[in-house]
């Protein structure tokens, strides 16, 4: 995702200054929250964007996204959830965009998803 990261109520994480903009938490009462713990979650990040801050919105955007969305998974797990982030390029899969759909890796992204989705009996 790109934004929309909710949290519960009182368990903001801080709001995360990017070139793009500030990436601001959603707060939403704990049984909300929760019903992210009922499902399992996987969610990919392609690569090529910075790691540290830059001023080039585009990718300082992306930055900050990546960062929030691990802190929305520790969130997710922390309260007995199955939830989990591929950053792609930390499992060797390199040249990746947002729109991992279109990419000419694919069908090795498919795969990825597939697996998934058996391991979860989804398939």
């Amino acid at each position: 995702p790109g934004s929309g990261f909710i949290f519960p109520e009182g368990e903001l994480p801080e709001e995360m200054p990017s070139a793009a903009g500030t990436l601001r938490p959603e707060a939403v009462p704990l049984a909300d929250f929760e019903k992210l713990t009922r499902i399992p979650i996987i969610i990919y990040y392609g690569d090529n964007f910075p790691t540290e801050p830059t001023s080039e919105r585009g990718q300082d955007n992306w930055r900050v996204r990546l960062a929030m969305a691990k802190l929305w998974v520790e969130a997710i797990n922390k309260r007995g959830g199955d939830a989990r982030l591929v950053h792609l390029p930390e499992v060797g899969i390199r040249g990746n965009t947002h729109f991992l759909m279109s990419d000419l890796n694919n069908l090795e992204i498919a795969d990825q998803v597939s697996q998934f989705l058996a391991e979860k009996e989804l398939d």
